[in-house]
């Protein structure tokens, strides 16, 4: 694979948390549970596009987990992804600026909202 694909591969979960399974073993394990067993092993994003990736992984994961999902819920879902990836460090290492990731969050809230809106059921017809 070329170095480029490489470094998405990479990148793109940074070093963040594998929430779902942390906290699935914080309730079942009797022994203590360390957090960093459960992070991927970065390096976090060092390009713009990689940073993009990460985001647009992260919110269409989110996204699809919403019911009824209205432009607003999109909107708010998408903009807490990438205010935690930015709290948590994840885009620390790119030179993504506010304004940018302003954009971003607007760009995805669309498009997400296009792909995963709610259909009318017509007349008639099965679902």
């Amino acid at each position: 694979l070329p170095d480029v694909i490489i470094d998405f591969i990479a990148e793109h979960h940074g070093t963040s948390m594998v929430q779902y399974f942390y906290q699935k073993a914080v309730k079942t394990e009797q022994n203590p549970v360390l957090a960093e067993d459960f992070r991927y092993p970065g390096p976090k994003p060092r390009s713009k596009e990689t940073a993009i990736l990460m985001l647009a992984d992260s919110s269409e994961a989110a996204v699809r987990s919403l019911t009824n999902p209205t432009f607003d819920k999109v909107q708010g879902m998408i903009k807490n992804i990438i205010k935690a990836k930015l709290d948590n460090g994840q885009l620390s290492d790119c030179d993504l600026t506010l304004k940018e990731l302003d954009i971003i969050a607007e760009v995805m809230s669309k498009v997400a909202s296009g792909v995963y809106h709610t259909r009318i059921k017509y007349p008639g017809q099965k679902m």
